[in-house]
């Protein structure tokens, strides 16, 4: 069963990401949940942003086997590999990557943050294929702790990368619109959607974290993606949004 449609790869190449609808059933994301909550209640967060609300947790894909599950026991995976095909995708731990870990993100009411600006990660040469997220609360409204994405961010910043040198990104951290000039890019858009589903993002899609105004904790399982061997890849894929992606590319000649 295929669940990507035209549209769906014509989005993923224009904007590049694409939001997946109940993706995952609620049993792994009820067991998941009991999981982070264990997590969170036993260790202090990677990173605190105080601020805006903001708790991130990195933990071993072994510390967190239900939220591996998430992935692995649902269709987000093989969805994911539509994308790549016919190369596979996994974790980027099982790669060798650096990125061997399953992201926790959480946002505490009540903080109002608009981001004014977008980071991507893997800037500094050890980039990666594929950002993952799985929505475990409601963020259907705007305020409620959205990821924050710059649509068509991945093509300024592959155009970038080939004007500025693959190395244009180290003195400012991975924000292209502080560089000197800056990069200019459209607009940026709230993540919507509802618990189950699926967020697939190129890891050169420019994003960042919002505030919440909701009345409850938002919660986001991020995982990192590899086609294998991705690693001597890594700077052409900087170069070359679509190395790692055929069928995207294949979209982009035919025009959808």
């Amino acid at each position: 069963m295929s669940w990507l449609t035209n549209d769906d790869f014509g989005h993923f190449a224009s904007e590049g990401y694409v939001v997946l609808r109940n993706v995952v059933s609620e049993d792994l994301l009820a067991a998941a949940d009991v999981e982070i909550d264990a997590l969170i209640a036993e260790s202090k967060p990677d990173g605190v942003d105080d601020l805006n609300g903001q708790r991130t947790w990195f933990a071993a894909r072994d510390r967190l086997p239900c939220c591996d599950a998430v992935l692995r026991n649902s269709p987000a995976l093989a969805i994911a590999r539509e994308l790549v095909s016919p190369n596979t995708i996994d974790h980027a731990g099982l790669d060798r990557s650096r990125y061997d870990h399953i992201q926790i993100a959480i946002t505490v009411p009540l903080r109002f943050h608009v981001p004014g600006g977008p980071h991507i990660d893997g800037w500094n040469g050890d980039s990666f294929t594929m950002l993952a997220a799985v929505l475990l609360t409601d963020q259907s409204e705007t305020r409620s702790g959205n990821l924050w994405v710059w649509p068509g961010s991945h093509l300024e910043h592959e155009r970038m990368f080939r004007e500025r040198g693959t190395k244009s990104l180290s003195e400012v951290n991975g924000h292209s619109t502080m560089l000197d000039p800056p990069v200019v890019l459209r607009p940026a858009l709230p993540i919507t959607g509802v618990r189950g589903d699926l967020l697939l993002a190129h890891f050169l899609l420019g994003h960042n974290k919002g505030g919440n105004m909701a009345n409850h904790v938002r919660r986001t399982i991020y995982y990192r993606l590899n086609v294998p061997g991705h690693d001597p890849r890594s700077e052409q894929t900087l170069l070359d949004a679509w190395t790692e992606y055929p069928p995207v590319r294949a979209a982009l000649r035919r025009g959808v």
